[in-house]
């Protein structure tokens, strides 16, 4: 497959997660969001990041084993796996161009495009993402 098929393709992972959320897991996350906090979530990401990782990774049929809805903090996995997963479709809109320029573009242009996908990516906020509602609960007066 070509780097710009799989630029192209890259926000599958995202949807595929987003969709899953079920209305009241939805408000059990609001919930959680609130309680803990930014910096306890950021904690969050960082001490369980390859699971993170991994549930993004797996086709949906996998993310529905045992391992996963059995998960105690499955919900929470699941949602900074779609903050991850939002920030990677950022990331990879803004370099999208990359795949044209790939083999026969100046090393200067190539290194233009990661920096025009790294600003968006960096301006975006992507820890505080959240989808669902305009209550975001990382903002005190939400939810």
């Amino acid at each position: 497959m070509s780097l710009g098929n799989y630029l192209s393709k890259s926000d599958g992972p995202y949807s595929e997660i987003f969709y899953d959320f079920l209305p009241e897991e939805i408000q059990k996350l609001a919930v959680i969001l609130k309680e803990n906090g930014y910096v306890k979530h950021m904690s969050f990401i960082n001490e369980n990041l390859d699971d993170i990782q991994k549930y993004i990774s797996l086709s949906p049929s996998q993310r529905q084993q045992k391992k996963w809805k059995n998960h105690p903090n499955s919900l929470w996995i699941r949602f900074s796996a779609l903050q991850l997963s939002a920030a990677t479709v950022k990331l990879v809109s803004g370099i999208y161009p990359i795949s044209y320029i790939v083999d026969g573009g100046s090393y200067r242009e190539f290194h233009s495009i990661v920096a025009n996908g790294l600003s968006v990516l960096l301006l975006s906020h992507p820890f505080t993402y959240y989808p669902f509602s305009d209550k975001n609960p990382f903002f005190k007066d939400d939810v």
